[in-house]
């Protein structure tokens, strides 16, 4: 009798298996929000014949860009991402022991409030050797966005899923795998080494929404009714 019981609740089990299924589907989801942080991209660059002449430059740029903004934003926000000192040869001169010149360069960003971001346009762009390479405009709670726009794409994707299971009978949809991703908003070229001038002639910027993208590609388990 045991025996017997046994047999059946393996055939019960492997009939359950039997009768699961996959359902896999695929959203995307958006979510807006005002920005409230501008993301700077800048570059600084100094040449010389010698690279401590370079280097020299450089850092007097570098200061005079700190001077510059300090009574806008913290200019601990300023960051160096990489600085690099770097021999340029004439390439027309194979046989060249000397370099024509040395280049100090080096990206940096710097993160401002919003509110501060025409302002320092003007006096980022006043510092010799400064470039603005592009402008990011984010949200404070970046990945709370991130979250919501992930929690709405599965949602989406939930409901594909089940729409599905309807139409085929199936029940018990259970979350097998899932992969995501999420994209970041843009970063907006900007003013490439524009005067003082040229940046008080140009209209004031006002961004507008920004948009974090999600998408999932789900697998779901379902069973026979």
């Amino acid at each position: 009798m045991r025996s017997l019981v046994f047999l059946l609740v393996a055939f019960a089990v492997v009939s359950m298996s039997w009768a699961q299924s996959e359902i896999t589907v695929s959203s995307s989801a958006d979510v807006s929000a005002r920005p409230d942080v501008a993301e700077f991209h800048l570059s600084i660059i100094a040449r010389q014949d010698q690279a401590t002449a370079a280097f020299i430059i450089y850092l007097g740029r570098y200061h005079a860009l700190q001077d510059s903004i300090k009574n806008l934003v913290d200019t601990t926000k300023l960051t160096t991402d990489n600085l690099s000192v770097t021999p340029f040869f004439n390439y027309k001169k194979p046989d060249q022991i000397t370099p024509e010149y040395y280049q100090v360069s080096s990206s940096m960003s710097l993160s401002a409030p919003i509110s501060e971001l025409n302002a320092l346009l003007g006096q980022i762009t006043s510092v010799e050797g400064v470039t603005i390479n592009g402008i990011e405009f984010q949200a404070k709670d970046q990945e709370k966005l991130e979250t919501e726009a992930l929690e709405k794409a599965v949602k989406l994707a939930r409901q594909k899923a089940e729409a599905i299971a309807h139409l085929e009978n199936l029940v018990d949809l259970t979350v097998k795998s899932m992969t995501t991703s999420t994209t970041r908003p843009p970063v907006f070229p900007m003013y490439r080494a524009m005067s003082v001038e040229s940046v008080a002639a140009a209209p004031s910027i006002s961004p507008s929404s920004i948009s974090v993208s999600a998408s999932v590609n789900v697998t779901f388990l379902a069973h026979t009714k």
